[in-house]
């Protein structure tokens, strides 16, 4: 059973920031198999991988999921058309709620989390849309209107008369009733993000996109008296409790996102467990035989031929190159980082293939964007004459820190007796801490190395005795590391920062290779960059605030994060 929760508010109050960040949350704080529908995006997140999400649905998409993306950019287009906005808003909240349903029905979702809901925000947003009246609807009115729409009983005259023109969502009732669509519910928990209009409307063009038609002081100050009517109904058929207000106008969205866990954690299902649910399927498919792995429909039929000319035709050649055949037998090791960092300057044409897969030169981009970022910071903290400690876990090479620091002691040699690099790292091979222990020396910057898991409690007590940390680095990592621990260690890394310290860290975003890891086995998580500003402010970060530098294919996001004030 799903415990579906709607967050609801006027525009600019932040729902489908928190309805896409708070699965994330409820996954990796309490073990859920969370979903979220949000700007037209639906995720399904397991603490220990995420199981779909936009262009990586390796189990199968909702069509509905499909019709609503397509019909929220015709209700785009329409936004400011009085006449046809209403209709087309609310189709697509009714094909949004019944893809919330049908894919918390498939992935055996415990919470989905929608950006509003059909009868929620219709009734909330419908009365913009309403000629001017001098006795406006009541909560009895509007929990009438649900009832009708619900179970198909007769409005009377009186209660019409306060109501907008229902024929469509009379119609829209009607189709959902013949073809089974399970698009109109009222949700069991509905998070009311309150915002007054005016920092509403402030919000709005602080975004700088096209302000639409309703987005006024005037209609705002209306939907949000829409909603409170709405609050009642919900507490009348779910229980006074089923509604929670944050007041949002001084909350940062992470404080935001705290607080709604917050109202929900005494409604949450018991987790069953989540991450030996998703990580059996893998387990399962880990087991096989590459060759047993490869002829399936879900890797040939599913993937590549579907994705093939967005570089899946790449994957069958890895076995006849040889960074391919390290890879395949290596996985993304620290040795395999490093062929794609230092790949030939002519490679044959299958290692050509091996190179060119898209993830492979996203992450040699991120190379190039960290370079120069981390030799800038480096240069401006080092040029007042103090000293700088740097925190990189997993460390692999380093190639990010010794490329740079390595030009900046050429230039002024008395640079590295003030630097102290923290690195630490699995090394399950050993190469590491001797290979980054010599080219510390040489450069003449003094290294200490940690070696274990950089979520053990063993690692990070050794670590903190050489903090504050004035740059930690936490990059390559977040995509593979569960959620529980991947939201520790940034926690972690807060605490050890200096006030003025700076947090470098990535995200990935799924695109046609993330479909074939999980046909491969592999488990991963993934976060739009959004999300993860999201996710970095919960931890305490300016999140909001952080820059974002993507390499050609956007599918690596390099993130640098201040400390939040306060």
């Amino acid at each position: 059973m799903t415990l579906q929760v709607a967050v609801i508010g006027i525009d600019g109050s932040g729902k489908s920031t928190l309805a896409a960040s708070l699965a994330v949350v409820l996954a990796g704080e309490y073990g859920l198999f969370a979903g979220s529908a949000a700007a037209d995006e639906f995720w399904v997140r397991a603490p220990d991988t995420d199981l779909c999400g936009p262009s990586f649905h390796p189990q199968g998409y909702a069509i509905a999921a499909r019709l609503e993306r397509i019909s929220r950019k015709f209700s785009r287009l329409v936004v400011d058309n009085r006449s046809l906005y209403p209709a087309a808003k609310v189709f697509q909240m009714l094909l949004q709620d019944n893809a919330a349903a049908k894919l918390s029905r498939r992935y055996g979702v415990e919470v989905m989390v929608s950006d509003g809901n059909l009868l929620l925000s219709g009734a909330g947003r419908a009365f913009n849309y309403r000629g001017p009246v001098n006795d406006p609807p009541s909560a009895d009115d509007v929990d009438h209107a649900f009832q009708h729409l619900l179970n198909g009983t007769r409005l009377g005259p009186e209660t019409r008369r306060h109501l907008p023109d229902l024929k469509t969502a009379d119609a829209l009732a009607v189709l959902a009733r013949l073809t089974r669509l399970q698009g109109i519910w009222i949700p069991d928990r509905a998070l009311f993000l309150d915002l007054t209009p005016d920092a509403a409307v402030a919000r709005v063009r602080g975004r700088g996109a096209k302000v639409d038609r309703h987005e006024n002081p005037t209609d705002l100050s209306t939907a949000r008296e829409g909603y409170m009517r709405v609050l009642e109904v919900m507490r009348k058929h779910k229980g006074e409790t089923a509604a929670h207000v944050i007041a949002v106008e001084n909350l940062g969205p992470g404080e935001v996102l705290a607080a709604a866990a917050k109202a929900l954690k005494p409604y949450l299902p018991e987790a069953e467990g989540g991450e030996a649910r998703a990580g059996a399927l893998h387990e399962a498919i880990g087991r096989r035989s590459m060759l047993a792995r490869i002829l399936t429909y879900r890797y040939l039929g599913r993937y590549l031929v579907r994705r093939f000319f967005e570089g899946a035709w790449r994957e069958p050649l890895f076995p006849m190159s040889t960074p391919g055949r390290v890879f395949l037998r290596e996985g993304y090791s620290a040795g395999v980082m490093r062929l794609i960092y230092d790949q030939p300057a002519r490679p044959s044409f299958l290692d050509r293939a091996f190179y060119g897969y898209p993830l492979h030169r996203a992450v040699r981009d991120r190379l190039g964007i960290l370079e120069r970022g981390i030799e800038e910071e480096l240069r401006k903290r080092l040029a007042d004459g103090g000293k700088v400690t740097i925190f990189t876990a997993p460390s692999g090479f380093a190639y990010d820190l010794m490329r740079p620091l390595k030009r900046l002691v050429a230039s002024d040699p008395e640079l590295a007796g003030r630097v102290l690099m923290v690195a630490a790292d699995l090394d399950p091979s050993g190469r590491l801490a001797p290979e980054l222990t010599a080219k510390a020396k040489e450069i003449g910057v003094r290294l200490e190395f940690l070696r274990g898991d950089l979520t053990g409690s063993a690692l990070r007590s050794e670590g903190e005795r050489f903090g504050p940390f004035d740059l930690a680095l936490f990059v390559g990592l977040s995509a593979w590391l569960p959620k529980p621990p991947m939201l520790e260690h940034l926690r972690w890394l807060r605490a050890n920062l200096r006030g003025d310290g700076l947090l470098v860290t990535d995200c990935f975003t799924p695109a046609a290779y993330a479909t074939g890891g999980a046909a491969m086995g592999y488990k991963a998580s993934y976060y739009p960059p959004a999300v993860m500003k999201v996710l970095l402010d919960y931890c305490g970060f300016d999140g909001m605030a952080a820059t974002v530098e993507s390499g050609r294919d956007r599918i690596n996001h390099v993130l640098v994060a201040s400390m939040r004030k306060g």
